[in-house]
């Protein structure tokens, strides 16, 4: 069953990996091998099918904005006062010149690309990302209800609160009463609702790549495994060194090796996924390094450098997959398999050769 195994793919727990294996004829390395080329391919086609899915964000640019979105970026932008996205694109276009690195500085800080938590629609309420002792849906007023027929061509399934099939959900507001439906999308005239619509961190990314793809930025998908978390980096003018993108608001991206400290577990390796080969990458130990030593984080990070390591490890070796975010076992396959930085590498870039294929 394709769909049956992709669920299994897609949130690769104990019991699922176990399933695998007991397909392939039990728990070897060459087993854990072949799991573990099969789950990197699936992340390099599934970037690249989304990004080519996604359509075009010409869709979404003309959405009216409320009055006070339009007072918020003609505040904070100047010039005449916006109705519509596409007028604030205009607006950052004018204001970066001739300078691509400068345009895309102004978009991921942009309201038009911020993060959105899911919340009441109607008094802003906000629902916790987490479930966490005390927030479970119940708690916090979500449940799962069947897309309609208008929503169903633009429902996705994602991680949101644990793993999710393309479901919308329905929260009855704790504050005020009113009752809010929302549902991950890859849409642009989804995403880009003004209005109080979620835009989680897989949405953001998604738009971000989309409009990159309009402005001629170069752009590639940063993601890391057994942690539900997706950012990006861009190339710098001056060297064409890849960065980490970080817009007002985000979870930390160049100094993603600190959220090892948040207490609600670990990841085990970050990878870089890009339509160009060459943009294609293991980049664990750039994010695993500070600037001084050829990495993304802040020097602030270093001392803590080595405890980090340990920490991303100690994740890979564990067979529950207790010790990650996700509470998955991608880390521990790879592992297990005995791929290094340069392998796993290779198979991500064979990957994108074959994408499409």
């Amino acid at each position: 069953d394709a769909t049956a195994l992709e669920r299994t793919f897609a949130h690769l727990t104990a019991p699922a990996l176990e399933t695998l294996e007991m397909g392939l004829g039990g728990r070897t390395p060459d087993t854990a091998r072949t799991i573990g080329r099969a789950l990197l391919r699936r992340k390099v086609h599934a970037v690249l099918d989304k990004s080519n899915g996604f359509g075009d964000v010409e869709a979404g640019l003309d959405i009216a904005l409320p009055e006070a979105m339009r007072s918020r970026c003609l505040k904070q932008y100047g010039g005449l006062s916006p109705t519509t996205w596409r007028d604030c694109l205009s607006r950052l276009k004018t204001l970066s010149g001739d300078s691509r690195e400068q345009l895309w500085s102004y978009v991921i800080a942009h309201p038009m690309t911020e993060y959105v938590p899911n919340q009441c629609q109607r008094c802003g309420h906000i629902v916790p990302d987490e479930t966490t002792p005390g927030y479970t849906d119940a708690e916090v007023g979500i449940s799962e209800v069947p897309p309609t027929a208008s929503e169903r061509p633009f429902v996705r399934g994602g991680y949101y609160r644990g793993a999710r099939s393309a479901v919308a959900f329905l929260l009855r507001c704790p504050e005020c009463g009113d009752e809010s439906r929302w549902f991950r999308s890859s849409a642009a005239q989804v995403i880009l609702n003004p209005n109080r619509w979620g835009r989680l961190c897989g949405e953001q990314e998604d738009l971000r790549a989309a409009l990159a793809r309009h402005l001629s930025v170069p752009l590639r998908a940063i993601l890391p495994l057994d942690w539900d978390h997706v950012w990006s980096e861009t190339r710098r003018e001056a060297d064409g060194a890849w960065v980490a993108c970080q817009g007002p608001g985000d979870a930390p991206a160049a100094n993603f090796a600190g959220r090892l400290d948040e207490g609600i577990g670990a990841w085990t390796r970050v990878i870089a996924v890009s339509a160009d080969v060459e943009g294609t990458s293991d980049v664990t130990e750039e994010y695993l390094s500070c600037c001084s030593a050829g990495g993304r984080a802040d020097e602030r990070l270093d001392e803590e450098m080595p405890r980090y390591r340990e920490t991303v490890s100690a994740a890979r070796a564990d067979a529950s997959g207790s010790a990650t975010q996700a509470k998955t076992l991608n880390g521990h396959v790879l592992h297990r398999a005995g791929f290094g930085r340069e392998e796993v590498t290779c198979i991500l870039r064979q990957a994108v050769v074959d994408h499409g294929v």
